[in-house]
């Protein structure tokens, strides 16, 4: 849940109501419509709290940035996006990288979203991702050979 954008809903009551915010890391007061919304809603801001303050290290990895990395490797990998709340494809290097990288869409948005509907948009996401680059029914890691000589300098003492 608390990885979710807030939602207000879609209908005309006005409830006060808590959501975690995922850029501040904190759970914040808003206006709940009364029906539709997400599962990042809260009767009261120690629900929200008590539910999610204690994740933040698991937040934190959901909302970090993806990186590629500096190496030339090619492993086909995953990050969470929390504006999209879903999971995206991305390849990784192999080096120099954060803890946003999963090996599934299923892993990534198991961990990250609380998203019902996560196991169909994986199964289209994974189609898609490996479409896009070629990959066979079952991604593995293609090493790349480096497209130079790494040389490292004598150290003197």
């Amino acid at each position: 849940h608390c990885w979710r954008r807030k939602s207000v809903g879609n209908c005309k009551s006005k409830i006060p109501a808590w959501y975690y915010d995922l850029r501040t890391l904190q759970c914040k007061g808003f206006i709940y419509s009364g029906c539709g919304g997400n599962s990042n809603l809260f009767t009261s801001e120690q629900e929200c709290q008590k539910t999610c303050t204690h994740l933040s290290n698991r937040k934190e990895v959901c909302s970090l940035r993806p990186r590629a990395g500096n190496c030339t490797g090619f492993y086909p990998s995953w990050y969470y996006d929390p504006r999209a709340d879903k999971c995206r494809g991305f390849i990784y290097g192999g080096c120099y990288g954060n803890d946003n990288r999963f090996e599934s869409c299923t892993k990534c948005m198991k961990r990250c979203s609380g998203r019902r509907d996560a196991r169909k948009i994986c199964k289209k996401r994974t189609a898609e991702f490996r479409k896009r680059y070629n990959l066979g029914l079952e991604p593995k890691p293609k090493p790349r050979k480096w497209p130079f000589t790494l040389s490292i300098p004598f150290l003197e003492k």
